[in-house]
This record gives structure tokens, C-alpha cells and sequence, in this order.
């Protein structure tokens, strides 16, 4: 069940804070020495088990799709790198500039160098795989925002850090790879660990897949897919739903790696941040879902719901009589994945088969009424949210958040294999399992380039609201496509009588945008770090 989480509270009580000023210094212990804390073996497991809370949390899985054109953040700094208007100063911009946590995580490793003579050879180096891949994912997620960045790997004064600069991308690259590949793997089974939520062979090897995948060496994708589809551990979750709800962490095979919380000492605030100002959390509706992903959805038949008139789709008429004052007939009848997702105008927040709440953005008597909420979208994530409402305090969520998952390995697998353009049938057979799941027809084998787009689009929907449909847009070079323009929301009458969509806002693109600025407070605290990125 969840293990490592009740050791990220307590690895904060042990560690100071990095300041802006201290850049890479160690992180001073406080009360005990560092000979004695060193000395202990459980104290050095639980900061090995404390690194564990510089993995993903809410802002990189739950919130970063608000980076993309999949949505909408209520005006703040991740919506600024939406729409293009983003400089060096942006608040997102310095979050991922993530030194704090190469800091920790660089000092936890020599601690665990002196503590050797207290724990056993293998303990050190199922201990040091730990929190080298976790050091080799953090640096991995700013080698893409940035390409070159600092490659650290000791804790420094303060004096140090600001001689550092910045290392080649792909030197930092091979620096990753290596760590993962010729240390990491080799000794992550040294000690056997059967607890959940801790990095394991596999988790290792899916991340590889990752890594590989977007530097587009899709042979070593095929090799460490490969990998996790024959250990057998892992399959995809029958119900697409409840496989982001709470109920089913702790039994869901299709998890490979996730950020692990627990009520209510390690816990999140989505289920009031995703939910509506009238749901059961009495929400703050921070993310807001696009019609340009909305409309992604496919109808049951399988095509886009544009195309159901010229087709003769039985499903069009169905929704036109379906539509009334307070029921959308447009959104009936589609991919099971978008219930799941998404939450529209007027839907019914279902318990037990009774209603708990409606989203009311076109009822003046909602406290949802877009009136009071400009901001809105007239859509909402629902993903993550624990729909049954079991927990009173909406600041108390426990969903572990997913970071990496067996439905996205079959992606990934499916994806290197139409790049290569090899094995279509294989590939075709990897997406029609992810579409069986919720009972959406098959995808035929066709061309690579129709391969391509039918695999992109069952990516954006499959995944949408787990923190990857920005960094797809990066790797396959199409924000000049996506990433600018006019953006809308819902049909309602609260915009127009004639039910026109709302408009949301104007986004703008330029090419320099495929890397994010280095900080200027880092550069501030370091001229070293300078060039800045081209057309910063």
C-alpha cells in the first residue's frame, strides 16, 4: 500500500531549505550532527525514502497540460506559458530551474557514502540507485525545458555555485543515460524492497522508454518496452475511471511509478482545486478544459463528432433530440474517456445514483454562473478528483499521482514502432488495446502517416491531464500549430442566445518558445549561466 509517503513529512523536518542565495550548498541537519544522523541505518534509509518528494506532484502531472492546448489555468503563471506571454521573470519558468532539489538529493548520496559502514554493501547500493534515478529524472525534466543546463553532481558552497555554468545538453544527456543504465539498473535489486511507490527495475526501464522516445531512438524504445511488457507485472486497469480514484491505488496494476500521498499527513489539494464552486468541495476551478481538446473526443462510432451528419452517424440525431435548456446533447454519445475527464456544462455529479451537484456555468441560480466565474471555460478537469466526496476536507486528497503507467508504455511501444515504420500490424494491435478498454472500435492498419495521427490523438486523449501533452508538442515540433490562435470554450447562452462558443483568449508563438528562458534570478545570482537561450 502507500509506504513512502510518510516519510516526505519527516524528511523535511530533517533538511533546511535552499535559499534563492544558496543555489547548490548543502542543506544544513538540524539538532543532530551529521556524524551521528549518518551513523543510524534507519535514519539514512528515510532520506533515501525522503528524496522520493522530488518526483512529480500536482503542478507537473495534474496542472502541466495547462501548459498546452488542452487548457486553461485560472490567470496565473502556468497560463502565461500557454499563451506565449511568459519571460525569464515567470514563476513556472523558475519552478522547473529545479537546483534546490539536485542540492538534497546530491547531499542524501554522500550521506549515504558515509554511512556506508553502517549499512551493508548492498543496502548502499539499492540506497544510491534510489536517489540516482531520482536525481537522473529531475535533471532529465530540465534538460527538456532548457537544453543546456549546470550538470552538478556534489553539494557546493556558495562560493562554487556561482562559478558553475552550463554543460552541453548532450553531455548532460550521456550523464543521465549512464546513471540510469550502468549504475542504476545494475544495482536496483541489490536488496530486495517490496514496498509500493519505490523505484524497481521496471519503473527504471519504462523511464528509459520515456527518455528514448522523446530523443527519438525509438530501437531502445522497442528494447526497454520490451522489457516491462514481458515481466508480466503489468496490465491495464478494466475501468478507465476509477483508474484515477483514490479507491484504486494500492490496487492497480497498470501503475508502474507514482507520487504516493496519504491522509492526512501527506496529502494534496485537487479535489478542491479541479472541482466547481458548487460541487461537494465547494471548488475553486482552477483548470479549465478547451473545446480544442473537447473536441478531440471521438463519437462511440469512432469518428469525430464534426463528422457525424456527413457520415450518417445514428448518434446525430440522437444528440439533437437529447439537447434542452439544461442537458448538452453534444456531448453524449462519445468516447467513455471524456466522461471520465472532463466535466461539462450542466453535468450531474452522480453518487450512488443520487445527484450531488450540477455545473451550472449557464444558470444565473449556480454559483458556477459564468457571470461570477469569468474565467471559466464552461469545462473542467474531473480527473484525479475523488468523486465520491467521502472526504469533508477538500484540502485532504490522497490520490497518488500516476507518473508513469502501463497504458503509456503500449503508447510509447506503438509510437517507435510507426516511427520506424515497422511492425505497423504490432502497433495497430498496442492502440486497439488501449481503445478496447473503453470499447471504442478498432483503428485499421493504414499508412505511417495516418498511423501518426491516430496515434497522437489516442496519446492526447488517453493521457490528457497527466502532465504530457506539452512535452509532445515540444518533441514533435508542432506548437506553431497548436500553440497559437484564438482558443474557445463551451456553447452557452450566458455568452450568446445563439449558443457561440466563449472566447477564451489569443495565444501566441514564436520558435525560441521550444526552450524555456534560464531564470533571471538565477542568472542574477550567476552571470556564468549566461548565454541566455536564444531570443531570450
Amino acid at each position: 500500500m502507500k509506504t513512502v509517503k510518510k516519510y516526505i513529512c519527516v524528511i523535511a523536518c530533517s533538511l533546511g531549505l535552499v535559499s534563492c542565495d544558496s543555489f547548490l550548498t548543502t542543506p544544513p541537519l538540524d539538532q543532530i550532527s551529521e556524524e551521528q544522523w549518518w551513523n543510524d541505518k534507519n535514519q539514512a534509509e528515510m532520506m533515501v525514502k525522503g528524496a522520493y518528494e522530488h518526483i512529480y506532484g500536482l503542478e507537473e502531472v495534474a496542472i502541466r497540460d495547462c501548459f498546452s492546448d488542452n487548457a486553461f489555468r485560472r490567470p496565473d503563471h502556468q497560463n502565461e506559458i500557454a499563451n506565449g506571454t511568459y519571460t525569464s521573470q515567470n514563476k513556472s519558468v523558475r519552478n522547473v530551474w529545479k537546483y534546490d532539489d539536485i542540492a538534497k538529493l546530491n547531499y542524501v548520496l554522500e550521506g549515504l557514502e558515509k554511512a556506508k559502514g553502517n549499512i551493508s554493501e548492498e543496502e548502499y547500493l539499492r540506497f544510491s540507485a534510489e536517489v540516482r534515478f531520482i536525481r537522473a529524472f529531475v535533471y532529465y525534466d530540465m534538460v527538456l525545458y532548457f537544453g543546456d543546463v549546470p550538470l552538478i553532481t556534489k553539494t557546493l558552497t556558495v562560493a562554487e555555485s556561482r562559478e558553475t555554468s552550463r554543460q552541453p545538453r548532450q553531455e548532460v544527456l550521456e550523464f543521465i543515460l549512464d546513471e540510469l543504465e550502468n549504475f542504476v539498473l545494475p544495482n536496483i535489486n541489490a536488496l530486495e524492497v517490496n514496498e509500493s511507490g519505490r523505484v524497481n527495475e521496471q519503473v527504471v526501464n519504462a523511464f528509459l522508454s520515456r527518455v528514448y522516445l522523446y530523443e527519438k531512438q525509438y530501437e531502445k524504445v522497442l528494447d526497454y518496452t520490451d522489457k516491462v511488457i514481458k515481466s508480466g507485472n503489468y496490465e491495464l486497469y478494466a475501468d478507465y475511471d476509477g483508474l484515477f480514484r483514490p479507491q484504486s491505488d494500492g490496487s492497480n496494476k497498470e501503475v508502474v511509478f507514482e507520487r504516493q500521498y496519504s491522509a492526512p499527513l501527506v496529502v494534496h489539494d485537487l479535489n478542491r482545486n479541479l472541482s466547481y464552486s458548487s460541487s461537494v468541495y465547494k471548488g475553486w476551478s482552477h483548470v479549465c478544459a478547451l473545446q480544442e481538446l473537447v473536441d478531440e473526443y471521438e463519437c462511440l462510432n469512432g469518428h469525430l463528432v464534426s463528422e457525424c451528419e456527413k457520415l450518417g452517424c445514428e448518434y446525430h440525431q440522437k444528440r439533437i433530440d437529447a439537447e434542452t435548456d439544461t442537458h448538452r446533447g453534444e456531448y453524449d454519445f462519445r468516447d467513455p474517456r471524456f466522461d471520465a475527464t472532463i466535466i461539462w456544462p450542466f453535468k450531474e455529479w452522480v453518487v450512488d445514483g443520487n445527484v450531488r451537484s450540477r455545473y451550472g456555468v449557464d444558470d444565473p441560480t449556480s454559483g458556477d454562473y459564468m457571470q461570477k466565474e469569468a474565467h471559466s471555460t464552461g469545462y473542467m478537469c474531473q480527473k484525479w478528483i475523488d468523486m465520491r466526496g467521502e472526504n469533508k476536507d477538500r484540502t485532504l486528497a490522497e490520490k497518488n499521482m500516476t507518473v508513469l503507467r502501463y497504458g503509456d508504455v503500449l503508447l510509447m511501444r506503438a509510437e517507435a514502432l510507426i516511427e520506424l515504420n515497422k511492425d505497423l500490424p504490432e502497433a495497430v494491435s498496442l492502440i486497439n488495446q488501449i481503445r478496447a478498454r473503453v470499447n471504442m472500435p478498432a483503428v485499421e492498419v493504414a499508412s505511417q502517416s495516418v498511423l501518426r495521427e491516430k496515434l497522437r490523438h489516442e496519446r492526447r486523449i488517453e493521457t490528457a491531464f497527466e502532465g504530457l501533452r506539452y512535452f509532445d508538442i515540444i518533441r514533435w515540433r508542432i506548437a506553431d500549430k497548436v500553440k497559437k490562435g484564438k482558443v474557445y470554450g463551451a456553447r452557452m447562452k450566458v455568452v450568446s442566445e445563439n449558443m457561440d462558443h466563449k472566447f477564451v483568449e489569443e495565444r501566441f508563438w514564436e520558435d525560441k518558445m521550444y526552450l524555456f528562458p534560464v531564470p533571471q534570478e538565477a542568472i542574477d545570482n550567476n552571470p556564468n549561466l549566461l548565454p541566455q537561450n536564444e531570443g531570450w
